[in-house]
């Protein structure tokens, strides 16, 4: 018998074999991937980022209003000011620390010193602390002068200077068309006649002081002496201020003249004058004359003054004080 041929094995589907490669080749290459992410440096790994943005910004919760940014102000004279979003401000405030205020302060000058010895006696029986100015051609400049200095009171240098008009101010007075050595020389005498001054003011001048050349070659020669200079102010155009500062010089301006106007109660007025000024802005420098209607009024006011709380300074003693002032006050501002 003969034996019949083995039939040969067939596929039920010719694609199976390439279907089987592939799932293969993806199952090699999901493994590969999987194998190259588990074995990452950690600040590679995509969720170590995620994870710092989430700490480095909170999540935002509805029911939190976040607080607004503090503002810091220095101000002014205030101790508390609201800003429009009624946020408190606290302002530096300047106050003169432990020390006492100071009472407001009077320089009282009596121009015209020397002519009437009668009268600069009166003036130096004043019993408050003053200044007299003394003119320098009067025959007792330096008798007056060394009286003053001996009763304790400053002495001043009333220099004659040229004024606007035709009113004589006086023998050897600076004018402005004086050389240069003329003024130095004529300023100089001026102070030699008045011994143990303090420093000048100016004797009319309404023109002189006007021109800061001729101010400045004046002051310039004696500005070694570092006098204390007065501008009488019988001008608002005067120059003297600012040309004296400018040599280095002490400066003080007239606030009041007194008796401008010789009648009794045109210089009660001034005198209310010079004291409400002092209440309100803390000095005055006050200007009089050895007028007798003017010492009467002196005489009679000067209690009243007092009892208002005024004090009476010489020019040197209301200078040093507003020179130290600013100090006080930097002071004061670092102590708090």
């Amino acid at each position: 018998m003969r034996a019949k041929p083995a039939k040969p094995i067939r596929s039920h589907n010719a694609s199976t074999p390439l279907l089987a490669s592939l799932v293969v080749a993806v199952a090699y290459l999901l493994g590969a991937t999987v194998f190259s992410i588990a074995s990452a440096a950690p600040d590679d790994r995509p969720d170590r980022a995620i994870r710092f943005a989430s700490a480095a910004v909170p999540a935002a919760r509805p029911d939190v209003v976040p607080a607004p940014e503090p503002v810091l102000a220095v101000l002014p004279s205030a101790a508390v000011i609201e800003t429009s979003a009624t946020v408190p401000v606290m302002a530096q405030v300047q106050t003169p620390g432990s020390a006492a205020p100071r009472r407001p302060r009077i320089a009282l000058i009596i121009d015209d010193v020397g002519l009437d010895e009668q009268a600069a006696a009166r003036v130096l029986a004043l019993d408050i602390p003053l200044t007299v100015a003394i003119l320098p051609y009067a025959d007792a400049a330096a008798r007056t002068a060394q009286l003053a200095g001996a009763s304790g009171r400053d002495v001043l240098v009333h220099v004659p200077m040229e004024p606007l008009g035709l009113a004589d101010p006086g023998p050897h007075a600076l004018r402005v068309d004086l050389s240069d050595a003329d003024l130095r020389a004529r300023i100089r005498w001026a102070m030699a006649r008045v011994p143990g001054a303090v420093g000048l003011n100016n004797h009319m001048g309404s023109r002189f002081t006007q021109n800061p050349r001729a101010l400045r070659v004046a002051l310039g020669a004696i500005a070694e002496r570092a006098p204390l200079f007065i501008d009488s102010m019988t001008t608002a155009d005067s120059r003297g201020l600012a040309v004296a500062e400018g040599l280095g010089l002490e400066v003080l301006r007239r606030d009041v003249f007194l008796d401008h106007v010789i009648e009794a109660g045109m210089i009660a007025e001034r005198l209310a004058e010079a004291q409400a000024l002092a209440l309100s802005q803390g000095h005055a420098v006050v200007i009089g004359h050895p007028h007798a209607l003017t010492l009467d009024a002196l005489e009679a006011w000067i209690g009243e003054a007092e009892a208002a709380g005024i004090e009476f300074v010489s020019v040197t003693t209301l200078s040093a004080g507003l020179r130290a002032e600013p100090a006080e006050q930097i002071s004061a501002s670092i102590a708090q």
